[in-house]
């Protein structure tokens, strides 16, 4: 059993402590990294968050709460954008909100940001549900939690057909 004395000694599931090689794979990661990617598709929702919300937070500089509302912004407006023109309208609103917006401003970035998704992402369709922002010395993390809208491979059957259409009228009683 392990305790605090003999902690440093055991192997297993309890306490075992990295070894040299391990740490040293870490250590040793370049800067110069390409973003991973992930699936047998190459997507990878929170690379392609990062990419698009580029323009937006690079004004965010090294502003922490500057940064996450610049993401809160990209991030709406990507869902609005899959969801269409009644959820833009609905960001347009919530944009106009926020203090110092003029509706020029407004509109300009929605239209630079429809062309930026169409342009980087045109077959996207996941919305984003979540995401964490994690600062450590050496920069930032995202994790983006989502949700795809059109899954590759999965086509609608007769049944769920019926199941989305209209009811049936009812049927007059004589």
């Amino acid at each position: 059993m392990s305790n605090p004395r003999n902690r440093r000694r055991t192997r297993g599931a309890f306490g075992k402590p990295k070894t040299a090689a391990e740490k040293a794979i870490f250590r040793n990661v370049p800067a110069n990294v390409p973003l991973s990617s992930s699936g047998p598709e190459g997507f990878n929702i929170s690379d392609a968050i990062v990419v698009f919300a580029k323009p937006i937070t690079e004004q965010a500089g090294n502003n922490h709460t500057a940064l996450r509302g610049a993401l809160n912004v990209a991030i709406l407006l990507w869902n609005a954008i899959i969801e269409g023109e009644a959820a833009l309208e609905g960001a347009k609103k919530k944009l106009l909100g926020l203090p110092g917006a003029s509706a020029e401003q407004v509109d300009e970035l929605v239209a630079t940001m429809t062309a930026r998704k169409q342009e980087l992402y045109p077959e996207a369709r996941q919305l984003v549900c979540d995401f964490t922002l994690n600062f450590t010395k050496k920069g930032a993390s995202i994790r983006v939690a989502s949700v795809n809208l059109a899954p590759k491979g999965v086509e609608k059957t007769d049944l769920a057909a019926q199941l989305g259409a209209a009811p049936p009228p009812p049927a007059a009683q004589a």
